[in-house]
C-alpha cells in the first residue's frame, strides 16, 4: 500500500490516528505542506493547540528508507506553526525488528517521537472508508459513466433546430440538422445529454421539445446566430437556473448521477486534485475507482473527472484552480455545497420512503 494511500486513509480516520501517535487530534491543520526545509506530510493539532509535525513512513525496510526518514524528520524541526509543537516519526509496525530497533535509538538521541500503525489495518480501514464516503443513504445509484460530452454547452447544437423549425417536436433527422447523421456515435452522446437533462421527451418515434425544454431555448444567447460553432456558445443564467431546476428534481437519470458522483469526489478529495494528463498517479486512480466502484483506465477516469468538472464550473457549482502542475484543484461554491446537500437529503427521503414499514397499522 503506498503511503499516500495509507496518508489519506488516516486523515479521514482522526480517531485512529490518534490512537497510532497517542495524540488526541481535535483537528488537522495541514497536509502537503512545502517548506524550505521540505515537504510536511501532514499537521495535527489537539484542544490545548498543542501540534505535531508527522513524517509518515510505510515499511522501513532497507539502511536507505531509514536515513531518508531519518533526514526529513530532522530537518521538519526547523519548522514551527505553533509554539508547542513537537516532531513525530509514524511508519508501518510492520518494519522489522532491526529498524524499528535503530528508529527507536534514533528517537531518543534526538528527541523525536517514534509511533507506529498496522499496515493490514489500515488496508482494511482503507476499504470501509471508501465505502463509507461513498454511501447514498441505502439507495445503490447508478455507477458514474464517461460519455464524452465535455460541456453542458454542447445542449445548444441538438435543441437549436427546435427553434429554427418552430416546432415542439421533430423526427430523428430534423433534430440531427447540425449533425453529420442521425446514426453518427457524436448525435447519440448529445442525444443522451437531452434526454437525461429532460430537455426533450422519446414519443411515438419523435423527439417532443419539454417545457424546460422550451424555456431552455428561448434563452438562447444571442451570439448563438452568429457563432460558426454551436457547443462553444456559453450558457445564459437563465438556462445555468433551467439545467439546475433539473438537476435537483429528485430524478436520477445517467448524467444527474455523474454530477453527483463528481461532487461526492470533492467531499472525499477535498478537490486537492483533479489530473492535467490522462496518465496519472496509480494510487489516486486506485482511490478514484474504489470510490466510484468503478474500474476506469486512468484516461477514461482523466476524462470523467475533468468533464464532470467542467460541468459544475458551467452552473457555478465549483471553480477550477489552473496550478501548472500535474493536478488542478476544485472547490465547491456556495451554491455547490447546497446542491450536494439537497442530493443527500433527496436520497434521505427516498431511503425513508423505501423503508417505510406498516407495523403500526397491524
Amino acid at each position: 500500500m503506498k503511503e499516500n494511500l495509507v496518508q489519506w486513509t488516516l486523515l479521514h480516520n482522526l480517531e485512529f490516528l490518534s490512537s497510532a501517535l497517542c495524540f488526541p487530534i481535535s483537528a488537522k491543520k495541514g497536509q502537503e505542506i512545502s517548506t524550505e526545509f521540505g515537504r510536511i506530510d501532514f499537521v495535527v493539532e489537539n484542544a490545548k493547540k498543542q501540534q505535531l509535525i508527522v513524517e509518515l513512513e510505510t515499511v522501513l525496510d532497507n539502511s536507505e528508507k531509514l536515513r531518508y526518514c531519518f533526514t526529513q524528520i530532522l530537518s521538519y524541526k526547523n519548522v514551527r506553526f505553533a509554539a508547542a509543537t513537537e516532531y513525530c516519526l509514524l511508519y508501518a509496525a510492520d518494519s522489522p525488528e532491526r529498524s524499528k530497533l535503530r528508529v527507536t535509538d534514533f528517537a531518543n538521541q534526538n528527541n523525536i517521537l517514534a509511533r507506529t500503525y498496522s499496515l493490514n489495518e489500515v488496508k482494511s480501514l482503507y476499504s470501509t472508508t471508501v465505502e463509507r464516503l461513498s454511501l447514498s443513504f441505502g439507495l445503490a445509484l447508478p455507477k458514474p459513466a464517461n460519455y464524452t460530452i465535455s460541456y453542458l454547452r454542447w445542449l445548444n447544437k441538438i435543441l437549436k433546430p427546435f427553434r429554427d423549425l418552430n416546432k415542439r417536436e421533430l423526427n430523428e433527422n430534423e433534430i440531427a440538422t447540425y449533425f453529420t447523421s442521425a446514426k453518427s456515435t457524436n448525435f447519440r452522446c448529445y442525444l443522451r445529454l437531452a434526454l437525461d437533462f429532460e430537455m426533450i421527451a422519446l414519443k411515438e418515434g419523435k423527439y417532443e421539445l419539454s417545457e424546460q425544454g422550451y424555456e431552455y431555448i428561448s434563452s438562447f444567447n444571442p451570439e448563438i446566430d452568429f457563432a460558426s460553432e454551436l457547443s462553444t456558445v456559453n450558457l445564459t443564467n437563465e438556462q445555468r437556473k433551467i439545467l439546475l431546476r433539473v438537476i435537483t428534481n429528485g430524478k436520477w437519470t445517467a448524467h444527474k448521477v455523474n454530477i453527483y458522483w463528481f461532487l461526492r469526489f470533492l467531499e472525499v478529495t477535498n478537490g486537492e486534485w483533479i489530473p492535467r494528463t490522462k496518465k496519472f498517479e496509480e494510487h489516486r486512480l486506485e482511490l478514484a475507482n474504489g470510490l466510484f466502484g468503478v474500474q476506469y483506465k486512468s484516461r477514461t477516469m482523466y476524462e470523467y473527472l475533468n468533464f464532470a468538472a467542467n460541468w459544475c464550473v458551467e452552473l457555478g457549482l465549483a471553480e477550477k484552480i489552473v496550478t501548472g502542475t500535474d493536478y488542478d484543484r476544485v472547490l465547491l461554491t456556495p451554491l455547490g455545497v447546497e446542491i450536494n446537500n439537497i442530493f443527500s437529503l433527496d436520497l434521505q427521503l427516498k431511503r425513508s420512503r423505501f423503508n417505510l414499514g406498516f407495523k403500526y397499522l397491524d
